[in-house]
């Protein structure tokens, strides 16, 4: 936190709104900046058999703060950070402007919040790309001690 800085609490806006979208041939979830990535994704799989490309490795995270800290994860080899599976946000500006923005329509302040720290504005929705939902899941984690070893199994 910043000295003298200001710490927002999303929690009255975790669940409040996931729905999905279909739209020019892919299916995306709109889903409100304090929504759990668990909720998202429960909803997302029981509901219509999807899941977001990319999510977090803590599912106990929102969606607005892992994509204004870049939604780095382990499953970003494969499709890339969060922030690249994310095509609309809406927006609180500094100024209480509700701003809706992306790559093409306010596209400084799109690619400013994503990975922005929540210094250019807070995340109120974001619109995530979904993909069919496997039917297993094989989770594997390992740890290296030293780089070189890493590297060599890359």
């Amino acid at each position: 936190m910043a000295d003298a800085g200001l710490v927002i609490d999303m929690r009255s806006m975790d669940n409040a709104f996931i729905q999905v979208v279909r739209m020019n041939g892919s299916v995306y979830a709109d889903v409100s900046g304090g929504a759990l990535w668990e909720d998202v994704l429960k909803r997302c799989v029981s509901g219509y058999g999807l899941a977001p490309r990319s999510w977090t490795d803590y599912l106990g995270l929102t969606v607005g703060g892992t994509l204004s800290n870049a939604g780095v994860s382990e499953q970003a080899f494969r499709y890339g950070p969060q922030t690249e599976n994310v095509t609309e946000l809406e927006v609180v500006t500094g100024k209480g402007e509700l701003v809706v923005c992306a790559a093409v329509q306010n596209s400084d302040l799109f690619f400013g919040v994503l990975g922005g720290l929540g210094q250019f504005a807070i995340i109120t929705r974001a619109r995530v790309l979904l993909q069919s939902a496997p039917d297993r899941v094989r989770w594997i984690r390992v740890v290296y001690a030293e780089f070189d070893e890493f590297a060599r199994d890359a």
